[in-house]
């Protein structure tokens, strides 16, 4: 039986997260595909997009072509396609995001299974509307899933306790990240609790920052390690913004502190 003990995550587990070699070149620091976005939603794919590329070397995006323009306002470095080429795409990517801001459709609900079964051997970060989307059966050893409680118990139809969370990955053989005022995150063998975070984090598109810091971290280090650290900081950040203007921030606020909050964790 699996200990239920919760390892509390401290900022050492920066110590696991790969940093740009001194003298490394464009391509060697990683690549993300981002799957997000929609012809109503576009905010969340801008969060999870933008925060990916502090830290990776290449984005590439997959959207509703109404977005287009809207995204590569933020980053001519974003390299944009409609959904039909993320197949192609997803081939040459360290990294995989899916679900942000995505429709809810049977056409989405094709492409997301496809994408997690034909690409095992790619670190693939499930949020938001891919939740909703791919079954937990289709989940494996590369994928970690990142739901707030009701979320968990669409997918894995049981209540979201942190015992739960350690049965949820046991049972699919991925990395559970169950969001909430403390972060449970488990693979099935350990369980992790994060306390960073706060009351202002309730606002729409500080998850989409989470999973962009995933998928970014992801790229070049080990899924869970990534998962682990991109908790820590996007809550870290948080607490500093709550320090400095209380609980009035905003996910862009979150999103702009997140290196200054990273800086300040790995010094």
């Amino acid at each position: 039986m699996v200990s239920l003990k919760c390892t509390k995550v401290t900022k050492s587990i920066f110590k696991k997260i790969k940093k740009p070699a001194e003298g490394s070149h464009k391509y060697q620091n990683g690549l993300v595909l981002v799957v997000a976005g929609s012809k109503q939603y576009h905010g969340s794919l801008v969060f999870a997009a933008v925060t990916a590329s502090r830290i990776a070397d290449l984005i590439f995006i997959c959207t509703a072509r109404e977005n287009f323009t809207i995204v590569k306002k933020y980053s001519p470095t974003f390299i944009v396609h409609p959904y039909s080429a993320a197949k192609k795409m997803a081939e040459m990517a360290d990294s995989i995001l899916l679900g942000p801001g995505i429709e809810k459709s049977k056409a989405m609900k094709k492409l997301v299974i496809e994408l997690v079964a034909k690409n095992r051997s790619k670190k693939i970060v499930l949020d938001a509307t891919a939740l909703r989307l791919i079954p937990a059966s289709k989940l494996h050893s590369n994928c970690v899933v990142t739901p707030h409680a009701k979320e968990f118990r669409t997918l894995f139809k049981m209540p979201p306790t942190k015992e739960n969370v350690v049965k949820a990955a046991k049972r699919c053989g991925c990395i559970v990240a169950l969001k909430g005022a403390v972060d449970y995150i488990s693979d099935g063998k350990k369980l992790y609790c994060n306390y960073t975070g706060n009351e202002g984090m309730t606002k729409g598109g500080t998850g989409d920052t989470l999973a962009g810091l995933i998928a970014g971290f992801a790229s070049q280090s080990p899924l869970f390690e990534s998962t682990l650290a991109a908790h820590y900081l996007n809550g870290y950040a948080g607490d500093l913004l709550k320090e400095e203007r209380g609980t009035m921030f905003s996910a862009e606020d979150l999103m702009e502190e997140l290196p200054k909050a990273f800086k300040k964790l790995v010094k």
